[in-house]
């Protein structure tokens, strides 16, 4: 077990306990003060706030209380010290309240099975969309039954990662989907979102492959 000393305090290093990381995924959410925070990474050292919640002022030293919500349910008050303020964040050690080792254990199994699973779906890469058409329309590189790719329009702003959207995906005049998610990625104009649960199902998958691709074997 490693230990940091910081102004007379032996505290937990949070950079060298296993951790659960919200990396290629929608973070973990920390509910401060009314303001929703994105937790990028959680353990027994401690979490990391990315960013930092705007709209207020926050100190090295400086008590906070929050409720946190963990990917395998469930909801609890959490309380610690922020340790660190840099240019990306928040880190924040802890004090009461705090997930143990088997909560942080089975977060970090289901990230990863998350991961595994989503990255596993089939994907159905769709055709830009065709021009003249009614209404606002934004191209759409692929869809599979846990998340989408977009392209962000050109002066469209570029969406937080964690933030939620939602939308449809129009077939047609009289089949609409509507689908909502939470951005878990962008870069080079595009945007990456995972469904909220349950997602698409093989069957709607399936009536998009007949409509995008209908002479496809």
């Amino acid at each position: 077990m490693t230990w940091v000393r910081r102004g007379g305090e032996r505290l937990l290093d949070r950079r060298v306990t296993p951790r659960a990381e919200y990396r290629r995924t929608a973070p973990g959410l920390l509910e401060l003060d009314g303001l929703r925070c994105a937790v990028r990474d959680l353990g027994l050292g401690g979490l990391r706030i990315e960013p930092a919640p705007a709209g207020r002022v926050w100190e090295a030293g400086q008590h906070i209380v929050g409720v946190l919500q963990l990917r395998t349910g469930g909801r609890m008050t959490v309380s610690g010290r922020i340790r660190r303020i840099d240019r990306a964040g928040l880190a924040i050690f802890p004090e009461t309240g705090w997930p143990g080792p088997d909560a942080i254990d089975a977060e970090r199994a289901a990230l990863i099975r998350n991961h595994q699973e989503r990255r596993a779906a089939p994907r159905l890469p769709l055709p830009p969309p065709s021009s003249g058409g009614i209404g606002q329309r934004t191209p759409l590189l692929d869809v599979s039954t846990t998340g989408l790719r977009y392209v962000l329009g050109p002066a469209e702003p570029v969406p937080a990662a964690g933030s939620r959207v939602e939308g449809e995906l129009r077939l047609d005049a009289d089949a609409v989907i509507p689908v909502r998610g939470r951005v878990v990625r962008h870069g080079g104009g595009e945007v990456a979102v995972a469904f909220d649960p349950p997602g698409l199902t093989p069957e709607v998958l399936a009536m998009l492959r007949r409509r995008f691709f209908p002479t496809a074997p």
